[in-house]
């Protein structure tokens, strides 16, 4: 972009002299102006860049990055005039060899077994993609206004994927990473796995990326030069990469070439100005431009920032056009990035290098091979219901998979030798799941401990209900957890509304935003109905912009698929108000929240649990106690009479027995429950005719009181026994 300092014209290449002063204010006037990053969602209108707010923060928190840019920006300058001056002996031929520079790249894709699990297809299209955008070799250039044609440059970089990884191992440049960080990771999905920034382009691909200087959703972001290197590359929502496959066909797959020219030091074409006509690109043969072209592809010419008669360049990548109207860098612009790739400070004068092409098996003479494959499927864990049928997917990558070979032990198959399979698991347990897969090249074998869970299809506690956590282990067997990252869930004695114990997070304490879970026991509720249920909620903000969200979900599926019944969010969660020291509540703190399970959906069901699920962003700690679960269940005085239902002898020793009379048949169900309410053996549930019955009660139930429960069509009655072995 011409800047209003410097006396330049479009068509004078060699004019790229910027004067000391600009180079002096460029570092405090970068921090002003990319504040207004164009990042601002407009609905219906596709993600753009995260890379603006994203240097703004570098700029704010890493002294480093900026003495760093400052370096690379001198360079820059002396770098220009003769990199252009070469290019015009090379077209006049009075120079020799090749000026291609190779960049070795590797995808890292981010996946939780979804869409963002992106095809290979779709990752070759996107180097497609690349490479035509920077070597000028995409058809639709024709459609360049004429007046900047001679501007548009083959910028001669080149992107190849690896063959080899860090270690000198066979790859094909992709790898794949199964974490639920893809839904909003931003610069913390770089640490789960990354390849040195000196010898590989780094692209995370995630489901949903979030800005890591704004927290907003992108497209894509890009690290500019002389940052952190354990953080350098660039992060792509999985529907911004590519032409094919699930992809945003407005992006035409060239938001990855957009963000490729912010890591080669590329600034957005308008300046991040919002319109001012200040903003700089430090670009010489890049008019002056008011904003960005978010969206459209506007006619020709497009007048603003007093840049007539060919006003702006908004067939130019760095701008925010659709994908089919980006269509050239500048040659000031690749000369801006073949400085980046000169520099020493920008970290990436060795990517190209001829022992860095070698090492990553880049190089002109590098002859691809199948390389064995790596074994992998979705190993998220799984809590089913006895009887209940999950579908395994082969997700092996690294070489192409020429056969697999299952084991599913406690499931029916057992085994299997497809690619997908169906397995019903019938019988109560923890089981493993192993995957074998195998080519020409090799095999490897995978084994997932423990990730399928099947618990009994009845519930295993009975109502009332009530959980103070004063006397369990949480979480445990029955209570468990889900954490993203940071803190979560845990026992605590530092506050409780009954007792001495409830269960909180400490968010006040460096907690980074994120979602965490604990999901509670399962419940019967087969013969009850107009159930409520209560938990006692302490939680303070810490701002008044806390966006902060508990949602309680509850599930009749063990845990296939839940159904929210309660929602707070922000001031609204909030028991004690704001709070700017760490919140611990009193007495008075607490407040009973209630939780809509009285319909007909959770009436008569067997398998009732519950999920509680905070998110945190800016908030306090959060404490919850006293979870109570009710119902109402039906009872009929004379037809409970006629039952005439004994429990003895009372105390029992070694054994007691439970006997009933029907006068007509009836489906009977009869459980165990101790004094916690907790359903420690189901004795029965049979189709029964007419006339007297027995039923042993088991004869391993340690020393206490029970509560023996005979259901019938709706009703129930219930006798106390004290086992005293």
């Amino acid at each position: 972009m011409f800047k209003p300092i410097s006396l330049c014209t479009a068509d004078e290449f060699t004019c790229m002299k910027k004067s000391t002063y600009l180079f002096t204010v460029f570092i405090s006037l970068t921090i002003l102006l990319l504040v207004n990053n164009s990042l601002a969602q407009t609905s219906g209108v596709e993600k753009v860049c995260g890379s603006t707010e994203y240097f703004d923060q570098m700029s704010k928190a890493d002294p480093d990055f900026v003495r760093n840019l400052q370096t690379l920006e001198d360079e820059t300058a002396k770098h220009v005039g003769h990199y252009l001056e070469q290019r015009k002996l090379r077209a006049g031929q009075k120079s020799s060899g090749s000026a291609i520079k190779t960049i070795p790249v590797v995808f890292h894709i981010i996946h939780y077994g979804g869409v963002e699990n992106i095809s290979k297809a779709q990752i070759l299209s996107s180097m497609e993609v690349l490479n035509e955008g920077f070597r000028k070799q995409n058809a639709d250039t024709v459609n360049i206004p004429g007046v900047f044609k001679p501007l548009a440059a083959d910028s001669e970089i080149e992107f190849k994927l690896a063959t080899l990884d860090p270690n000198g191992n066979c790859t094909d440049g992709i790898v794949r990473i199964f974490s639920a960080l893809t839904y909003g990771g931003s610069n913390n999905l770089k640490g789960l796995n990354y390849w040195p920034s000196d010898q590989y382009l780094n692209v995370w691909v995630a489901n949903s990326p979030i800005s890591a200087g704004s927290g907003n959703p992108v497209a894509g972001y890009a690290q500019f030069p002389g940052g952190n290197p354990l953080t350098d590359g660039i992060v792509m929502a999985y529907d911004y990469v590519g032409t094919v496959g699930n992809v945003n066909v407005a992006s035409a797959g060239r938001t990855i070439v957009h963000e490729v020219g912010h890591w080669l030091n590329l600034r957005h074409i308008w300046g991040d100005d919002s319109g001012a006509c200040t903003g700089t690109d430090f670009v010489n043969d890049t008019p002056n431009q008011g904003d960005n072209n978010l969206g459209s592809c506007p006619t020709w010419p497009k007048i603003s920032c007093n840049n007539g008669p060919n006003g702006e360049m908004f067939s130019n990548y760095m701008d925010y056009t659709t994908g089919t109207c980006r269509l050239m860098f500048s040659l000031g612009q690749s000369a801006r990035m073949d400085a980046a790739l000169n520099s020493s400070v920008s970290g990436r004068d060795n990517l190209w290098s001829a022992s860095n092409l070698i090492a990553t098996g880049t190089d002109p003479g590098a002859i691809s091979s199948l390389c064995a494959p790596v074994a992998a499927f979705n190993d998220q864990s799984q809590l089913v219901c006895e009887g209940a049928t999950l579908i395994f997917k082969d997700g092996s990558w690294n070489g192409d998979v020429a056969s697999w070979s299952w084991s599913f032990p406690g499931g029916t198959p057992a085994t299997s030798t497809d690619s997908i399979v169906s397995v019903t698991y019938n019988t109560a347990g923890v089981y493993d799941v192993t995957l074998t897969a195998t080519n020409a090249s090799g095999s490897d074998t995978y084994t997932a401990n423990g990730i399928i869970t099947v618990v009994p299809a009845i519930g295993q506690n009975g109502i009332p209900y009530s959980e103070s956590f004063e006397n369990i282990t949480f979480p445990g067997s029955e209570w468990t957890i889900e954490n993203e990252f940071g803190n979560t869930w845990e026992q605590n004695t530092l506050a409780a509304k009954s007792g001495s114990n409830s269960v909180y997070i400490n968010n006040f304490s460096g907690n980074p935003p994120g979602t965490d879970v604990f999901i509670t026991p399962s419940y019967n509720l087969s013969w009850s109905t107009s159930h409520s249920m209560t938990f006692e909620l302490a939680f303070a903000i810490r701002s008044t912009s806390s966006t902060d969200q508990l949602r309680v979900y509850a599930s009749t599926t063990c845990g296939q698929i839940w159904n929210i019944r309660y929602t707070k969010a922000g001031q609204n969660l909030a028991t004690a108000g704001l709070v700017s020291q760490a919140f611990f509540p009193g007495s008075n703190d607490w407040a009973t929240q209630s939780v809509s399970i009285s319909s007909s959906s959770y009436n008569n069901k067997p398998n009732v649990r519950f999920k509680f699920e905070y998110t945190q962003n800016s908030g306090n700690n959060i404490f919850i106690d006293d979870i109570n679960i009710n119902g109402t269940v039906g009872i009929d005085e004379a037809f409970a009479e006629s039952l005439d239902m004994n429990v003895y002898p009372n105390p029992a020793q070694a054994v007691a027995t439970v006997s009933f009379n029907l006068e007509s048949s009836h489906k009977v169900y009869i459980d165990v429950v101790d004094v916690m309410g907790r359903v420690v053996n189901q004795i029965t549930e049979v189709e029964l005719n007419a006339g007297e019955y027995q039923f042993e009660l088991p004869g391993n139930l340690a020393n206490g009181l029970y509560n023996v429960r005979l259901f019938i069509d709706g009703n129930s009655v219930s006798k106390k026994i004290l086992i005293n072995n």
